[in-house]
C-alpha cells in the first residue's frame, strides 16, 4: 500500500507516509478501547421494569424493548417533551443508524429513546422515513434523567449499551453519542 502509481513530489510521499502511520496508531488505538471496552465489569442495575411508551402509544417496560436479545443499543435523542423539533445533528444521527438495523437486529435489540411525547416521535419517523429503527418515549417514567442525559443545556445525545442477566439489567456501556466506531464494538464480550 505504500507504492503511489502517479508521479508524485517528495513532500507527498513524506507527507503521506507520515498520514498513513497516524492512521495505523489510530486503528490500535480504536481496538485497545473496543477491548477495554469489552471486558468492562458489570455495571450498575436498572429497573427493567422502567415505564416506556412506543411511538404508537403502547405502553411497555424497558425488558420488553430486548425482546429475544441479551443486549439492548439505544440511542437518546435529544427530544424533550417542550420541543418542537429534536435536535437535528440527533435525528441525523438516528436517520445513520436506521439503515443499520437490518444488519445489527440478528445480534442486538436497537432503539431510540426520547421524553418527547409518543405521537411526536411517531411523526418524526414518519417524516425522517425511518423504516426499521423503533422510537420509543420514556415517558411516563424517568429512564432518561435516571441516566443523566439531561445536562445543564438541555438533552444530550447518548448511548446507553444494556446488558440482561438473567432477571438482572445493567448499563454495561453509557457515553457520549459518538457513533464513530461500530456499534458491535460497543457490545461486550460473549
Amino acid at each position: 500500500m505504500n507504492t503511489v502509481h502517479i508521479a508524485a513530489s517528495e513532500d507527498y510521499r513524506r507527507a503521506r507516509a507520515e498520514l498513513l502511520a497516524a492512521e495505523e496508531e489510530l486503528r490500535a488505538a480504536a481496538a485497545r478501547v473496543t477491548a477495554l471496552r469489552a471486558t468492562l465489569p458489570p455495571g450498575p442495575e436498572v429497573d427493567a421494569s422502567s415505564p416506556l411508551t412506543t411511538a404508537g402509544g403502547k405502553p411497555i417496560t424497558l425488558d420488553d424493548v430486548f425482546g429475544d436479545h441479551r443486549t439492548l443499543v439505544g440511542f437518546h435523542l435529544p427530544f424533550d417533551a417542550d420541543h418542537d423539533e429534536p435536535e437535528e445533528a440527533g435525528a441525523r444521527a438516528v436517520d445513520a443508524l436506521d439503515v443499520q438495523v437490518p444488519w445489527l437486529r440478528d445480534r442486538t435489540a436497537l432503539a431510540v429513546f426520547a421524553p418527547a411525547p409518543p405521537h411526536r416521535l411517531a411523526q418524526l419517523a414518519d417524516h425522517r422515513g425511518w423504516r426499521w429503527i423503533v422510537p420509543i418515549s420514556t415517558q411516563p417514567g424517568e429512564l432518561s434523567d435516571r441516566l443523566g442525559i439531561r445536562g445543564d443545556d438541555g438533552l444530550d445525545a447518548a448511548v446507553t449499551v444494556f446488558v440482561r442477566e438473567g432477571a438482572v439489567t445493567r448499563v454495561h456501556w453509557h457515553g457520549p453519542a459518538e457513533l464513530t466506531a461500530p456499534l458491535l464494538d460497543l457490545l461486550p464480550g460473549d
